[in-house]
């Protein structure tokens, strides 16, 4: 069950975390009249359109449209859910956010755990900088490009190679070490003590999006048959399936950049940041996942992947891809030279050539008919007959239907396979690929940008700018409007809040609701309303539409479920002329509401 944070603790944050603090964190602002003005961080501009209003706590920006409150600017600049913007801004402001699945003590045991993982990166990156028995791991280091300046800049350390080593130092600082069992920093022997996990081995710190420290991977330094690399084990702070190496750091050069970079190792990421390439990440030993695809396209609808050259590499370079397309990502591939990795690549020939072979990425359709003729899989009609369903598997992930229609046609041409049939096993995939998604709430629309295309979620949003903007006639909204009308859960519920509070609230504080809105797209139209409102000024007429739309909208509804309902009576003379009635009924209704009958403007 997903956590909730309290609607009390989430206004205490939000008074706390006043918009023209949170945002000058990220962009120099100046002060014009009574807003401030900067360089907008999510489009490109030489002359600063963003403006920050510290009246309303709204900010929008007049080149790109974006908008919204302290709220959504940290969901859009952070790439993070709502719930995740009030953690970090509560974070920020030093409040403790008790969750429903939390009590205070295990918050303490979380904090507790993040303690360990950043008391044990210190005490790494210590052994690393100091200790006599290290000089292997700086030797290794140093003959992969990575100097000491960039220990600490990347999280590196070394793990001495004694069994109790981090032991004996956390109890030195009175650190237990059944909280470093917790953290999955050592292991718990058969007498029922413990020993270090990693031992004589380069450690990596591996952060969260909100730069805590929540694992480590850790790479042997001797030829053993020990495995090459280790990592933390899940716990209650880290979770692989969500986690990727350098998305901490990498997260801003990804947004400016379009585009993602996907390499499988840790060195493969420090070696290509340091080659000039930061719009990295990497999987670090674990297999991409679906959650690692949804986390980066908050930041990029573009990845490439860049795997080792050998066939394991392209192997799990094919499954990542797949798994993009199907998340609605655009994914190409790029090549390596033989027998080399991204880590050698990039310190061998530097940020040029790096860039060059990128520009050559693959897309994946084009990679796999490489790998397919490659293989000479190619041959037979058995042969050609199995790569072409192994092709078509990939293409009926692409969401992009015309983009899929040329990729078929041109596929069709080069494999000398008749098209109809090559669109007829797609439609199979398809079905295989359909899968049924269950919301919270029933009557919340899928896409919520379509739904506010349509009529009635147009409507919605725009009672709520017209009631917001205009408060002095508010009474008369909800003279026409029943809360319990609108199916968008936040409008309604704004709604609700402001019927109650209308008695108790001046009419300039209205403005208050928009800085607790918690939906991006909601938040960003009533901030651009209300940003150029002296030009744009709402009239009663506009009001009225929209009361007309939403009545439309709900006998529409009711019409079309008495037309179901005839549809599916299999005795005509059941109820039927009841039903008949009924429908004409609504149709009279819907006559008399397109003419206004039922709108009251006292």
């Amino acid at each position: 069950m997903a956590s909730i944070i309290p609607n009390e603790k989430i206004e205490q944050v939000r008074i706390a975390s006043d918009i023209v603090d949170v945002v000058s964190g990220y962009l120099t602002l100046k002060k014009q009249g009574q807003n401030f003005f900067g360089i907008c961080p999510f489009h490109q501009e030489k002359t600063p359109s963003f403006s920050v209003n510290p009246a309303m706590q709204i900010f929008h920006c007049f080149g790109c449209g974006a908008g919204g409150n302290v709220f959504t600017f940290i969901m859009r600049i952070e790439g993070v859910t709502f719930p995740e913007s009030v953690k970090l801004l509560a974070q920020a402001a030093g409040i403790v956010l008790p969750e429903e699945e939390e009590n205070i003590e295990a918050l303490h045991e979380k904090e507790a755990l993040f303690f360990a993982n950043k008391f044990a990166a210190t005490h790494f990156l210590e052994n690393l900088t100091s200790s006599p028995q290290a000089e292997k791991a700086r030797s290794y280091l140093a003959n992969r490009g990575i100097t000491a300046e960039m220990y600490e800049q990347y999280g590196i350390g070394y793990a001495l190679a004694g069994w109790d080593n981090l032991i004996k130092t956390a109890r030195e600082h009175s650190i237990n070490p059944a909280r470093l069992f917790k953290a999955g920093l050592v292991l718990e022997n058969k007498e029922g003590g413990f020993y270090d996990r990693f031992r004589d081995r380069v450690t990596f710190a591996v952060y969260n999006l909100s730069g805590q420290i929540v694992a480590f991977g850790a790479r042997r330094l001797v030829d053993d048959d020990s495995p090459k690399y280790i990592n933390s084990p899940e716990t209650d702070i880290y979770q692989k399936r969500f986690t990727l190496y350098g998305l901490y750091w990498g997260r801003e050069h990804i947004r400016k950049a379009e585009e993602v970079v996907i390499v499988e190792g840790y060195t493969d990421l420090i070696s290509l940041s340091q080659a000039g390439l930061k719009n990295v990440v990497a999987t670090s030993g674990t297999a991409l996942t679906e959650e690692h695809v949804r986390l980066l396209k908050r930041y990029t609808p573009n990845a490439i992947l860049l795997y080792d050259s050998d066939s394991a590499g392209a192997a799990a370079a094919i499954r990542g891809a797949d798994l993009l397309l199907e998340n609605g990502m655009e994914v190409r591939i790029a090549q390596l030279p033989p027998n080399q990795d991204p880590d050698e690549f990039a310190r061998q020939k530097g940020e040029p050539a790096i860039r060059s072979m990128l520009s050559q990425a693959m897309p994946l359709i084009e990679f796999k008919i490489k790998s397919l003729e490659e293989k000479g899989l190619l041959r037979t009609a058995a042969q050609r007959a199995d790569s072409t369903r192994n092709l078509l598997s990939s293409i009926s992930k692409i969401k992009d239907h015309i983009q899929r229609s040329f990729i078929v046609r041109d596929l069709a041409d080069r494999l000398h396979v008749d098209e109809a049939v090559m669109w007829s096993e797609i439609r199979k995939y398809d079905k295989q690929n359909r899968l049924v998604v269950k919301r919270e709430d029933s009557n919340f629309p899928k896409d919520l940008e379509k739904y506010f295309e349509t009529r009635r979620g147009s409507a919605e949003l725009g009672l709520l700018e017209y009631m917001l903007l205009s408060p002095h006639d508010a009474h008369k909204i909800f003279q026409n409007v029943s809360a319990d009308d609108l199916k968008h859960g936040e409008i309604r519920h704004l709604f609700k809040q402001v019927q109650s509070d209308l008695d108790i609230l001046p009419e300039q504080d209205m403005l208050i609701y928009l800085s607790t809105i918690k939906e991006p797209l909601i938040a960003q139209r009533l901030s651009q309303t209300f940003t150029q409102r002296h030009k744009n000024s709402l009239s009663w007429k506009f009001a009225v539409d929209c009361i007309k739309s939403l009545q439309l909208s709900v006998v529409d509804e009711e019409i079309e479920t008495v037309r179901n309902t005839l549809r599916g009576n299999r005795d005509p003379a059941l109820e039927s002329e009841d039903m008949t009635k009924k429908l004409l009924t609504l149709y009279d209704r819907r006559k008399r509401v397109q003419k206004g009958e039922f709108i009251t403007e006292n």
